[in-house]
């Protein structure tokens, strides 16, 4: 009588502007979810790192490269280029700077492993190179080999050295902030749920063979009866096999398995159609 009327959307066909926007919503569900994955957040931190390391690298390596020209003007600025020393004086600071780099890097190395370096004789020769950049930039630029003291030069040669000398005291506090914020995304990480140990299946018994049947004694002057003990076995195992199919063995089916002369198959398979089983076989 009374009957509940159906949707007005029931049946309606579904528009494509419906089925664009559930697809956008799907896939913002998607996008959301695995944004919010700490994991990634995890992976950025580490990229970031890296990607700011690197940058720090480049402008440290432009830094001494400008340095080594007050180096060498301190060095050999008087010295014309026929001096031995004054290609020589060209090495001075790329050694020194390498010094510094290979020990920023290995300072690098173990800040990403979490080993904190505190260390007194790390700092102490970070500031002993750092200081004589230092102080050969500032002294060629006071007492320059040509020319009158320029301002701008004495700036330079007084800056340059100052913002190297910060940045590789930077760096280290980038790596340690950095690989904090990475620890930080990773405790925040549900732990990875263990695998499952495979289950175990019970071994299925093995059923055992069949016993052979066992030969029938012969009677005394049998034909079964003057055969040796194995091909007695043999014989009696294949009418044994023979009558469980319903039907008499024959000289043939002897044959088959043993060598006898052709008349003593036939009277052995008269014998084990009357012995075997103790009954002879009907067919």
């Amino acid at each position: 009588m009374f009957r509940k009327s159906a949707s007005k959307s029931e049946g309606r066909p579904v528009s494509r502007r419906v089925r664009t926007l559930t697809d956008q919503l799907a896939e913002a569900r998607d996008v959301h979810r695995l944004a919010a994955d700490p994991l990634l957040g995890a992976v950025a931190a580490d990229r970031f790192r890296t990607s700011i390391t690197r940058t720090m690298w480049f402008f440290l390596a432009v830094g001494l490269g400008f340095t080594t020209t007050g180096v060498h003007d301190f060095l050999a600025g008087h010295l014309p280029t026929t001096d031995p020393l004054w290609w020589g004086a060209w090495l001075a600071e790329p050694a020194l700077a390498g010094i510094l780099v290979t020990l920023l890097r290995w300072e690098a190395a173990m800040l990403a492993a979490g080993i904190p370096v505190t260390d007194r004789p790390v700092k102490h020769l970070k500031r002993v190179l750092l200081a004589a950049t230092f102080a050969a930039n500032v002294w060629a630029a006071f007492t320059p080999a040509t020319g009158g003291i320029s301002q701008g030069s004495v700036f330079f040669h007084v800056v340059i050295p100052l913002v190297v000398y910060l940045l590789a005291e930077v760096m280290p506090i980038i790596q340690q902030r950095c690989i904090r914020a990475r620890d930080d995304a990773l405790s925040a990480s549900p732990p990875a749920a263990a695998p499952s140990a495979p289950e175990t299946v019970a071994p299925q018994p093995v059923p055992a063979p069949a016993p052979a049947p066992n030969p029938i004694a012969p009677a005394s002057g049998s034909v079964l009866g003057k055969l040796p003990a194995s091909i007695r076995t043999t014989v009696t195992g294949v009418t044994a096999d023979v009558h469980e199919t319903g039907r008499p063995v024959t000289a043939d089916d002897l044959a088959a398995r043993v060598t006898l002369p052709g008349g003593m198959l036939t009277a052995l398979a008269d014998e084990l159609n009357a012995t075997v089983n103790h009954h002879p076989v009907t067919t």
